[in-house]
């Protein structure tokens, strides 16, 4: 949508530019991309330096992983930083609570390297742009400024028709990258916590487990009674509006949980701890949605399935939220505004 206001040139790796718009690929290669420190950056440098001699640019919107060229290289246009997600807020979670003593011990560890790394972030763009209130907390308090914004996620609205109707067989749906440490403490929770009070209470009920790249884990659910692993799936549509509800019992991560809106966009009420309404406003009459241990939550679960009214009526109320807040024009314009005054 930026493209209606803007012309620009895209880099980033093969195969992410969408039609229409100048794309220079450039290919990243490490052990991970979250942090330019763990890849060879300077392919990354050389085509954005190339990009600006044969194109040049007033402004430039920069995105996890990129953030390095812009904080040591004052010759570059004025900037503002899509972090997205406050990556030391994570780590503080992942510590207190990550499943087992080397998983928390590692986000200690990476703790004090990615507060320091923010700090320099924060510092260095004109604007830093998260999705959640309580990242962008965070990320002001770290870096001292108040050039900290909330601009949340959108998500696309399918059609009516695209919708289908509810499975036959009472479904719970649980979406989400299947090899992300979060999603993976979720899935496990949701498999050995919750579903076991839902399926005393409502035996034929099912649940569905769908994402991509599935940890071996969360691959291995699917020997377990009334639990189905759902890898890979094309379209997420069909897989959540055939549900009846859907559920994010996250307890780790930071962000917004694309994985609510999606079902909330399906009209699929969404049964959450409070962690993952981070960045949301609720839909009317979810607040008895959100709950904060598997007990409660599987309590909610279970009312909607036993009562296709309510979780109709939530599933509506939730569809026009998205509608209504939740598009991607919004969170256009509210970059566009940051652009423009990037300095």
């Amino acid at each position: 949508m930026l493209a209606g206001s803007w012309r620009i040139t895209l880099v980033a790796p093969p195969g992410t530019g969408p039609d229409g718009i100048r794309h220079v690929p450039v290919a990243l290669c490490g052990s991970g991309l979250t942090y330019p420190w763990r890849f060879d950056d300077r392919p990354l440098r050389a085509a954005v330096r190339a990009a600006l001699r044969a194109e040049g640019a007033a402004r430039a919107l920069v995105f996890p992983g990129a953030e390095a060229v812009w904080i040591d290289d004052p010759g570059l246009p004025p900037a503002v930083m899509d972090m997205i997600d406050c990556n030391p807020l994570e780590f503080w979670r992942g510590a207190r609570g990550g499943r087992g003593v080397r998983a928390r011990l590692r986000s200690l560890a990476e703790l004090p390297v990615a507060v320091r790394y923010a700090r320099r972030t924060v510092r260095r763009f004109s604007a830093t742009v998260l999705v959640g209130e309580r990242d962008a907390a965070w990320m002001r308090w770290i870096g001292g400024r108040d050039t900290v914004h909330v601009v949340p996620n959108g998500v696309a609205l399918p059609p009516e028709a695209a919708l289908a109707a509810e499975d036959a067989v009472p479904t719970v749906v649980f979406l989400g990258s299947l090899g992300y440490a979060p999603n993976v403490d979720a899935a496990l929770f949701a498999a050995e916590a919750i579903w076991p009070r839902v399926a005393a209470a409502v035996p034929e009920a099912r649940l569905v487990i769908a994402g991509r790249a599935p940890a071996p884990e969360v691959a291995a659910l699917a020997a377990r009674p009334g639990i189905a692993v759902a890898a890979d799936v094309p379209d997420i549509v069909p897989v959540l509006s055939r549900a009846w509800v859907s559920i994010a019992p996250m307890r780790i991560g930071v962000g917004i949980k694309n994985k609510v809106l999606e079902a909330w966009a399906c009209a699929r009420p969404v049964v959450m701890t409070p962690l993952a309404t981070n960045g949301l406003v609720l839909p009317p009459g979810h607040e008895a949605l959100v709950r904060r241990d598997a007990a409660g939550l599987a309590e909610a679960v279970v009312a909607l399935l036993r009562d296709q009214g309510a979780r109709r009526a939530a599933g509506a109320a939730a569809r026009a939220l998205v509608g209504e807040r939740f598009g991607w024009a919004g969170a256009a314009a509210r970059i566009d505004a940051l652009l423009r005054a990037a300095r």
